[in-house]
C-alpha cells in the first residue's frame, strides 16, 4: 500500500477540544430550545412570580418587605425545589436521553472525542437551567419594583445579585449530579427524583451535621433565612435539638466549595464513564 493510501485510510484527527466542546455545546442548545419540556419548565418557573404578585395584591400591609419576600423566596422555593426540578429535566436527558435511544453513536462518529461530546451538551443543559431560573428571578424582581422603586436599596440589589449566583452555582451542581445519573442508568428519572425529593429532604431536615451531606443545606446556607417562629411539631423538635447541641455554623465559603467540588467531580466522572460506554443493541 502507497503512503497516499495509507494517508486516506487513517481515521480524521479528533476536533481540537475546546472546538468540539463549542460546537456540541451550541447543537445542543438548539436541540434543547426545541423541546416541548421547555414550555412546561417555563410555566413551572412562573410559581414564584405568581406567589409575589399575590403578595401586592392581597398582602401589601402584613409586613412582607421585598427583602423578606426574596429571601422567603431563595430559601423555600427555589433552592428546595425550582432548582433541581429544572436541573433534573435538562441534566438526565442531556446524556441519558441519547443513551436510551441510540442517537448518540451518531455523535460517536463524528471526529470529537467522547469527553468533548460530554462536556458540550453537559454546559448546555446547564447554561439552559441557569437562564430558566434567573428569568423567573428577574420576573419577580419586575412584580416587585414595579410601581414601587422605593423597596430599592444597595442592601436589596446586594441580595439579588447574590441570588442569582447561588442560583447559577445551584443549577450548575445539581445539572452535573443529574447528568452522571442519566450516565450511568439506563432509567435516570426515578433515581434522580428520590435523590432530590427523597434523600435531599430527609438529609437537609437533620438538624445534625449529618445534614451537610446535602446540595440543599449548602445552598440555603448561602441565603440568609427569616426569622420565624416553628409553628409544626417538625420545626419545634429541630428547634430543641439544635439548642441541645448547638454547633458552629458552616461558613459560606466552606458551602460554596463543597458545591464546585460535586460539580467538578461529577462532571469528570461522567466523562470517563461515557468514554466506555457501551451502547446495547
Amino acid at each position: 500500500m502507497s503512503e497516499t493510501e495509507i494517508i486516506q485510510a487513517a481515521p480524521p484527527a479528533p476536533l481540537p477540544n475546546r472546538s468540539a466542546v463549542g460546537w456540541i455545546a451550541w447543537f445542543s442548545l438548539r436541540e434543547m430550545a426545541r423541546r416541548r419540556r421547555l414550555v412546561s419548565l417555563g410555566l413551572i418557573n412562573l410559581l414564584p412570580v405568581l406567589a409575589v404578585l399575590m403578595v401586592r395584591i392581597w398582602l401589601p400591609d402584613k409586613g412582607l418587605t421585598a427583602h423578606l419576600q426574596l429571601m422567603g423566596l431563595s430559601h423555600d422555593m427555589f433552592i428546595p425545589f425550582l432548582i433541581p426540578v429544572v436541573a433534573m429535566a435538562v441534566g438526565a436527558s442531556a446524556i441519558g436521553e441519547q443513551i436510551e435511544e441510540g442517537t448518540i453513536v451518531y455523535t460517536w462518529t463524528r471526529p470529537v472525542r467522547r469527553s468533548a461530546i460530554y462536556l458540550g451538551r453537559l454546559l448546555a443543559a446547564q447554561g439552559v437551567a441557569t437562564v430558566l431560573l434567573s428569568l423567573s428571578l428577574a420576573m419577580c424582581f419586575l412584580v416587585m419594583v414595579a410601581g414601587n422603586l422605593g423597596v430599592i436599596s444597595w442592601e436589596f440589589l446586594k441580595l439579588y445579585l447574590q441570588t442569582f449566583l447561588i442560583i447559577g452555582l445551584g443549577a450548575f451542581a445539581y445539572t452535573a449530579l443529574f447528568a452522571l445519573m442519566g450516565t450511568v442508568f439506563k432509567k435516570p428519572v426515578l433515581p434522580a427524583i428520590l435523590f432530590a425529593f427523597g434523600y435531599e429532604k430527609l438529609v437537609a431536615g437533620i438538624p445534625a451535621r449529618v445534614q451537610e451531606l446535602s446540595l440543599q443545606f449548602h445552598l440555603q446556607n448561602l441565603v440568609s433565612r427569616p426569622e420565624v417562629v416553628p409553628g409544626d411539631i417538625p420545626g419545634v423538635l429541630a428547634t430543641l435539638l439544635n439548642q441541645a447541641r448547638p454547633r458552629d455554623p458552616v461558613p459560606s465559603w466552606q458551602s460554596v466549595l463543597v458545591l464546585v467540588v460535586v460539580a467538578a467531580l461529577t462532571t469528570v466522572l461522567g466523562m470517563q464513564l461515557l468514554q466506555h460506554k457501551e451502547i446495547e443493541k
